[in-house]
């Protein structure tokens, strides 16, 4: 058999974890087919996506597709029982090399763990918030769509891992569209709650069941117009996950006195993780619902200490009382940041790659403290420099635990992303012609 004697076949069959519309969804946005070339393809029990390849060509098509949740397989086109099984061998086992073809020693090395960095100044941010702010007064808020994503260019560019800054990619023009819908329907419900009661809760219920769309659309849009060395993140995630996990979940757990609260976040904060991804390799959150559990439980813990404190020191002074109470606010707010931050990202996988989150709360607190502080003695003028030293502190205690060798994790995704969308469309014109 030569070398060029491989296929690459699907036969409309989705992998575990993975809808059916979720999978079509990443064909149509990668691929760029339409509705009736997607039906056409998850219909067929078989089709050839593309022949002719090298046996490391095919794999490298198989693995790429499987990430988006296809099951597609490698098959030798010649008749040859001895080639076609080592073909199968090597579908079927584990792979000795990392999935971007480095060699088995490269992929046992020690991890290296790259921190982020934030090189933001507040006093530069001053300059382009109070410009927004006054844009957006003179133009009756339609700038305000210019202004954040010149905002979100600033925080991302000035954000670097491994040397390298985030991008920002995001069309104005698309985000004034989306306010303008978003303020239209706002103004439809409140009018409609002044018409008529019945009339108001029907547009609530309308809104209500529209948010898996917004929490879908929202992600989705956020996602994609981020990149990393040129390679763009993504979301996949469908509205029936969407309202399993922000509705379904949600009700049972108010339903169960939240009893079944942290179980109902441990699911959105799965939905958005799993349905996430970076190129064509997804995220995963690799944590159980019982941490969330220990984290509700502790939070309730220290709530029932502190209103018993505040309960006390009502009896002795109201202005103690007040500032006990205040101060608890802060303390069960800095202590859910703290916790949930170091659980969520400190669990997220990518690859051979995983980040590390090591929020401490002392340090969060003075953060909080500073900035509330500073908020507080200018008015609110402090805003440019609390957030910038938000973003610092998030970079300085963020770091990724990289594989044996992120240069080859991110390339592979760069050539799957480029060469596979373009070559998957001749891939696609010879296997739906068959």
């Amino acid at each position: 058999m030569t070398d060029a004697g491989y296929a690459v076949v699907f036969g409309g069959e989705m992998l575990e974890g993975f809808s059916r519309e979720q999978v079509q969804a990443s064909f149509a946005r990668l691929l760029g087919l339409d509705a009736q070339r997607l039906e056409q393809l998850f219909c067929q029990p078989r089709t050839v996506l593309k022949k002719g390849l090298s046996h490391a060509e095919a794999l490298r098509y198989r693995d790429a597709l499987q990430r988006l949740g296809a099951a597609v397989s490698v098959e030798a086109l010649a008749d040859d029982v001895g080639a076609s099984a080592a073909a199968r061998a090597d579908d079927a086992a584990p792979a000795a090399a990392s999935s971007h073809g480095q060699p088995a020693a490269a992929a046992a090395a020690a991890p290296r763990q790259l921190a982020f960095a934030f090189h933001g100044d507040g006093f530069e941010f001053f300059r382009i918030w109070i410009v927004n702010i006054l844009l957006s007064i003179v133009t009756l808020g339609i700038y305000s769509a210019w202004a954040k994503v010149r905002t979100q260019r600033y925080f991302y560019g000035n954000t670097q891992l491994d040397g390298s800054s985030f991008d920002y990619l995001a069309d104005p023009l698309k985000i004034l569209k989306g306010r303008v819908i978003a303020f239209a329907c706002l103004a439809v419900y409140s009018v409609a709650g002044e018409l008529s009661v019945a009339l108001g809760a029907v547009m609530g219920l309308l809104l209500l069941g529209a948010l898996p769309w917004i929490v879908v659309r929202g992600l989705s849009f956020r996602n994609s117009n981020s990149a990393w060395r040129g390679v763009r993140f993504g979301f996949d995630g469908s509205y029936g996950g969407a309202a399993l996990a922000f509705l379904v979940w949600p009700l049972l757990g108010a339903l169960t006195l939240g009893i079944l609260m942290p179980l109902a976040m441990h699911k959105q904060q799965r939905f958005i993780a799993g349905s996430s991804r970076y190129g064509t390799s997804r995220f995963e959150l690799a944590v159980g619902a019982r941490p969330f559990y220990l984290l509700f439980l502790t939070l309730l813990g220290i709530g029932a200490a502190a209103g018993a404190l505040v309960a006390v020191l009502s009896g002795l002074s109201p202005a103690l009382a007040a500032t006990g109470g205040a101060l608890t606010y802060l303390l069960l707010f800095a202590f859910f940041n703290v916790r949930f931050t170091n659980l969520v990202y400190g669990n997220l996988v990518l690859g051979d790659n995983r980040l590390a989150a090591q929020y401490r709360l002392g340090s969060y607190v003075a953060l909080m403290l500073v900035n509330l502080l500073g908020m507080a003695l200018t008015l609110g003028l402090f805003y440019p420099w609390a957030r910038v030293r938000t973003a610092r502190y998030a970079a300085e205690h963020m770091a990724l635990v990289a594989g044996a060798d992120l240069d080859g994790f991110i390339a592979a995704r760069r050539q799957e992303v480029s060469s596979l969308g373009g070559e998957f469309a001749e891939m696609f014109d010879v296997g739906l012609a068959l």
